[in-house]
């Protein structure tokens, strides 16, 4: 299955690309929780570990498949975000205000506090930013609180979608190797 490499090298190659993979799946995973392009990252690694195999474990047909996954996810995170805020009855400036403090809260408390502060920033600035919409558009408190739950909810999903699918492809990639 490796046809570049032979004799002794082929016993510690399978334990290294299980490592390698492992380790950029979770990378992946894990910066898709910091409004970064994990998924992206993910597929830049399929593409370079697939050109290296020769396209042998992994064909340049799979490497489109896994393109137009990871782009339909782009779209549906969005889309999940924005429907779970109108679903609560959100107004359209309160959609863009949670993207918008989503992206704030990961910046600012990302930088104070790295991973758990890039994930509660984006957890954080996105209620406030659809709250503060709603406020601002004359909701009650308690209207607005709901709004921005339910935005919050469904940047949540968008992004456990993607981090499930990065890691779903890490675990096929995995089963290529073995």
């Amino acid at each position: 299955r490796y046809p570049l490499v032979t004799g002794v090298q082929t016993c510690a190659l399978p334990i290294l690309s299980l490592l390698l993979i492992i380790t950029i799946t979770a990378i992946s995973a894990v910066t898709i929780w910091l409004n970064l392009p994990g998924s992206f990252i993910m597929l830049i690694f399929i593409f370079i570990w697939a050109w290296v195999g020769d396209f042998i474990l992994i064909s340049f047909p799979e490497i489109l498949i896994i393109l137009g996954l990871m782009l339909l996810l782009e779209v549906l995170e969005f889309v999940l975000s924005g429907l779970a805020a109108k679903y609560s009855g959100a107004e359209k400036r309160s959609a863009f205000l949670a993207i918008a403090g989503g992206i704030l809260g990961t910046i600012v408390l990302g930088s104070l506090f790295f991973i758990v502060g890039a994930i509660l920033g984006l957890l954080i600035g996105s209620y406030l930013g659809a709250y503060w919409g709603e406020y601002q558009a004359g909701k009650s408190p308690a209207e607005a609180r709901r709004v921005a739950v339910g935005a919050l909810m469904g940047s949540v999903a968008g992004k456990l979608l993607k981090s499930a699918t990065t890691v779903i492809i890490g675990v096929w990639m995995i089963r290529e190797i073995l």
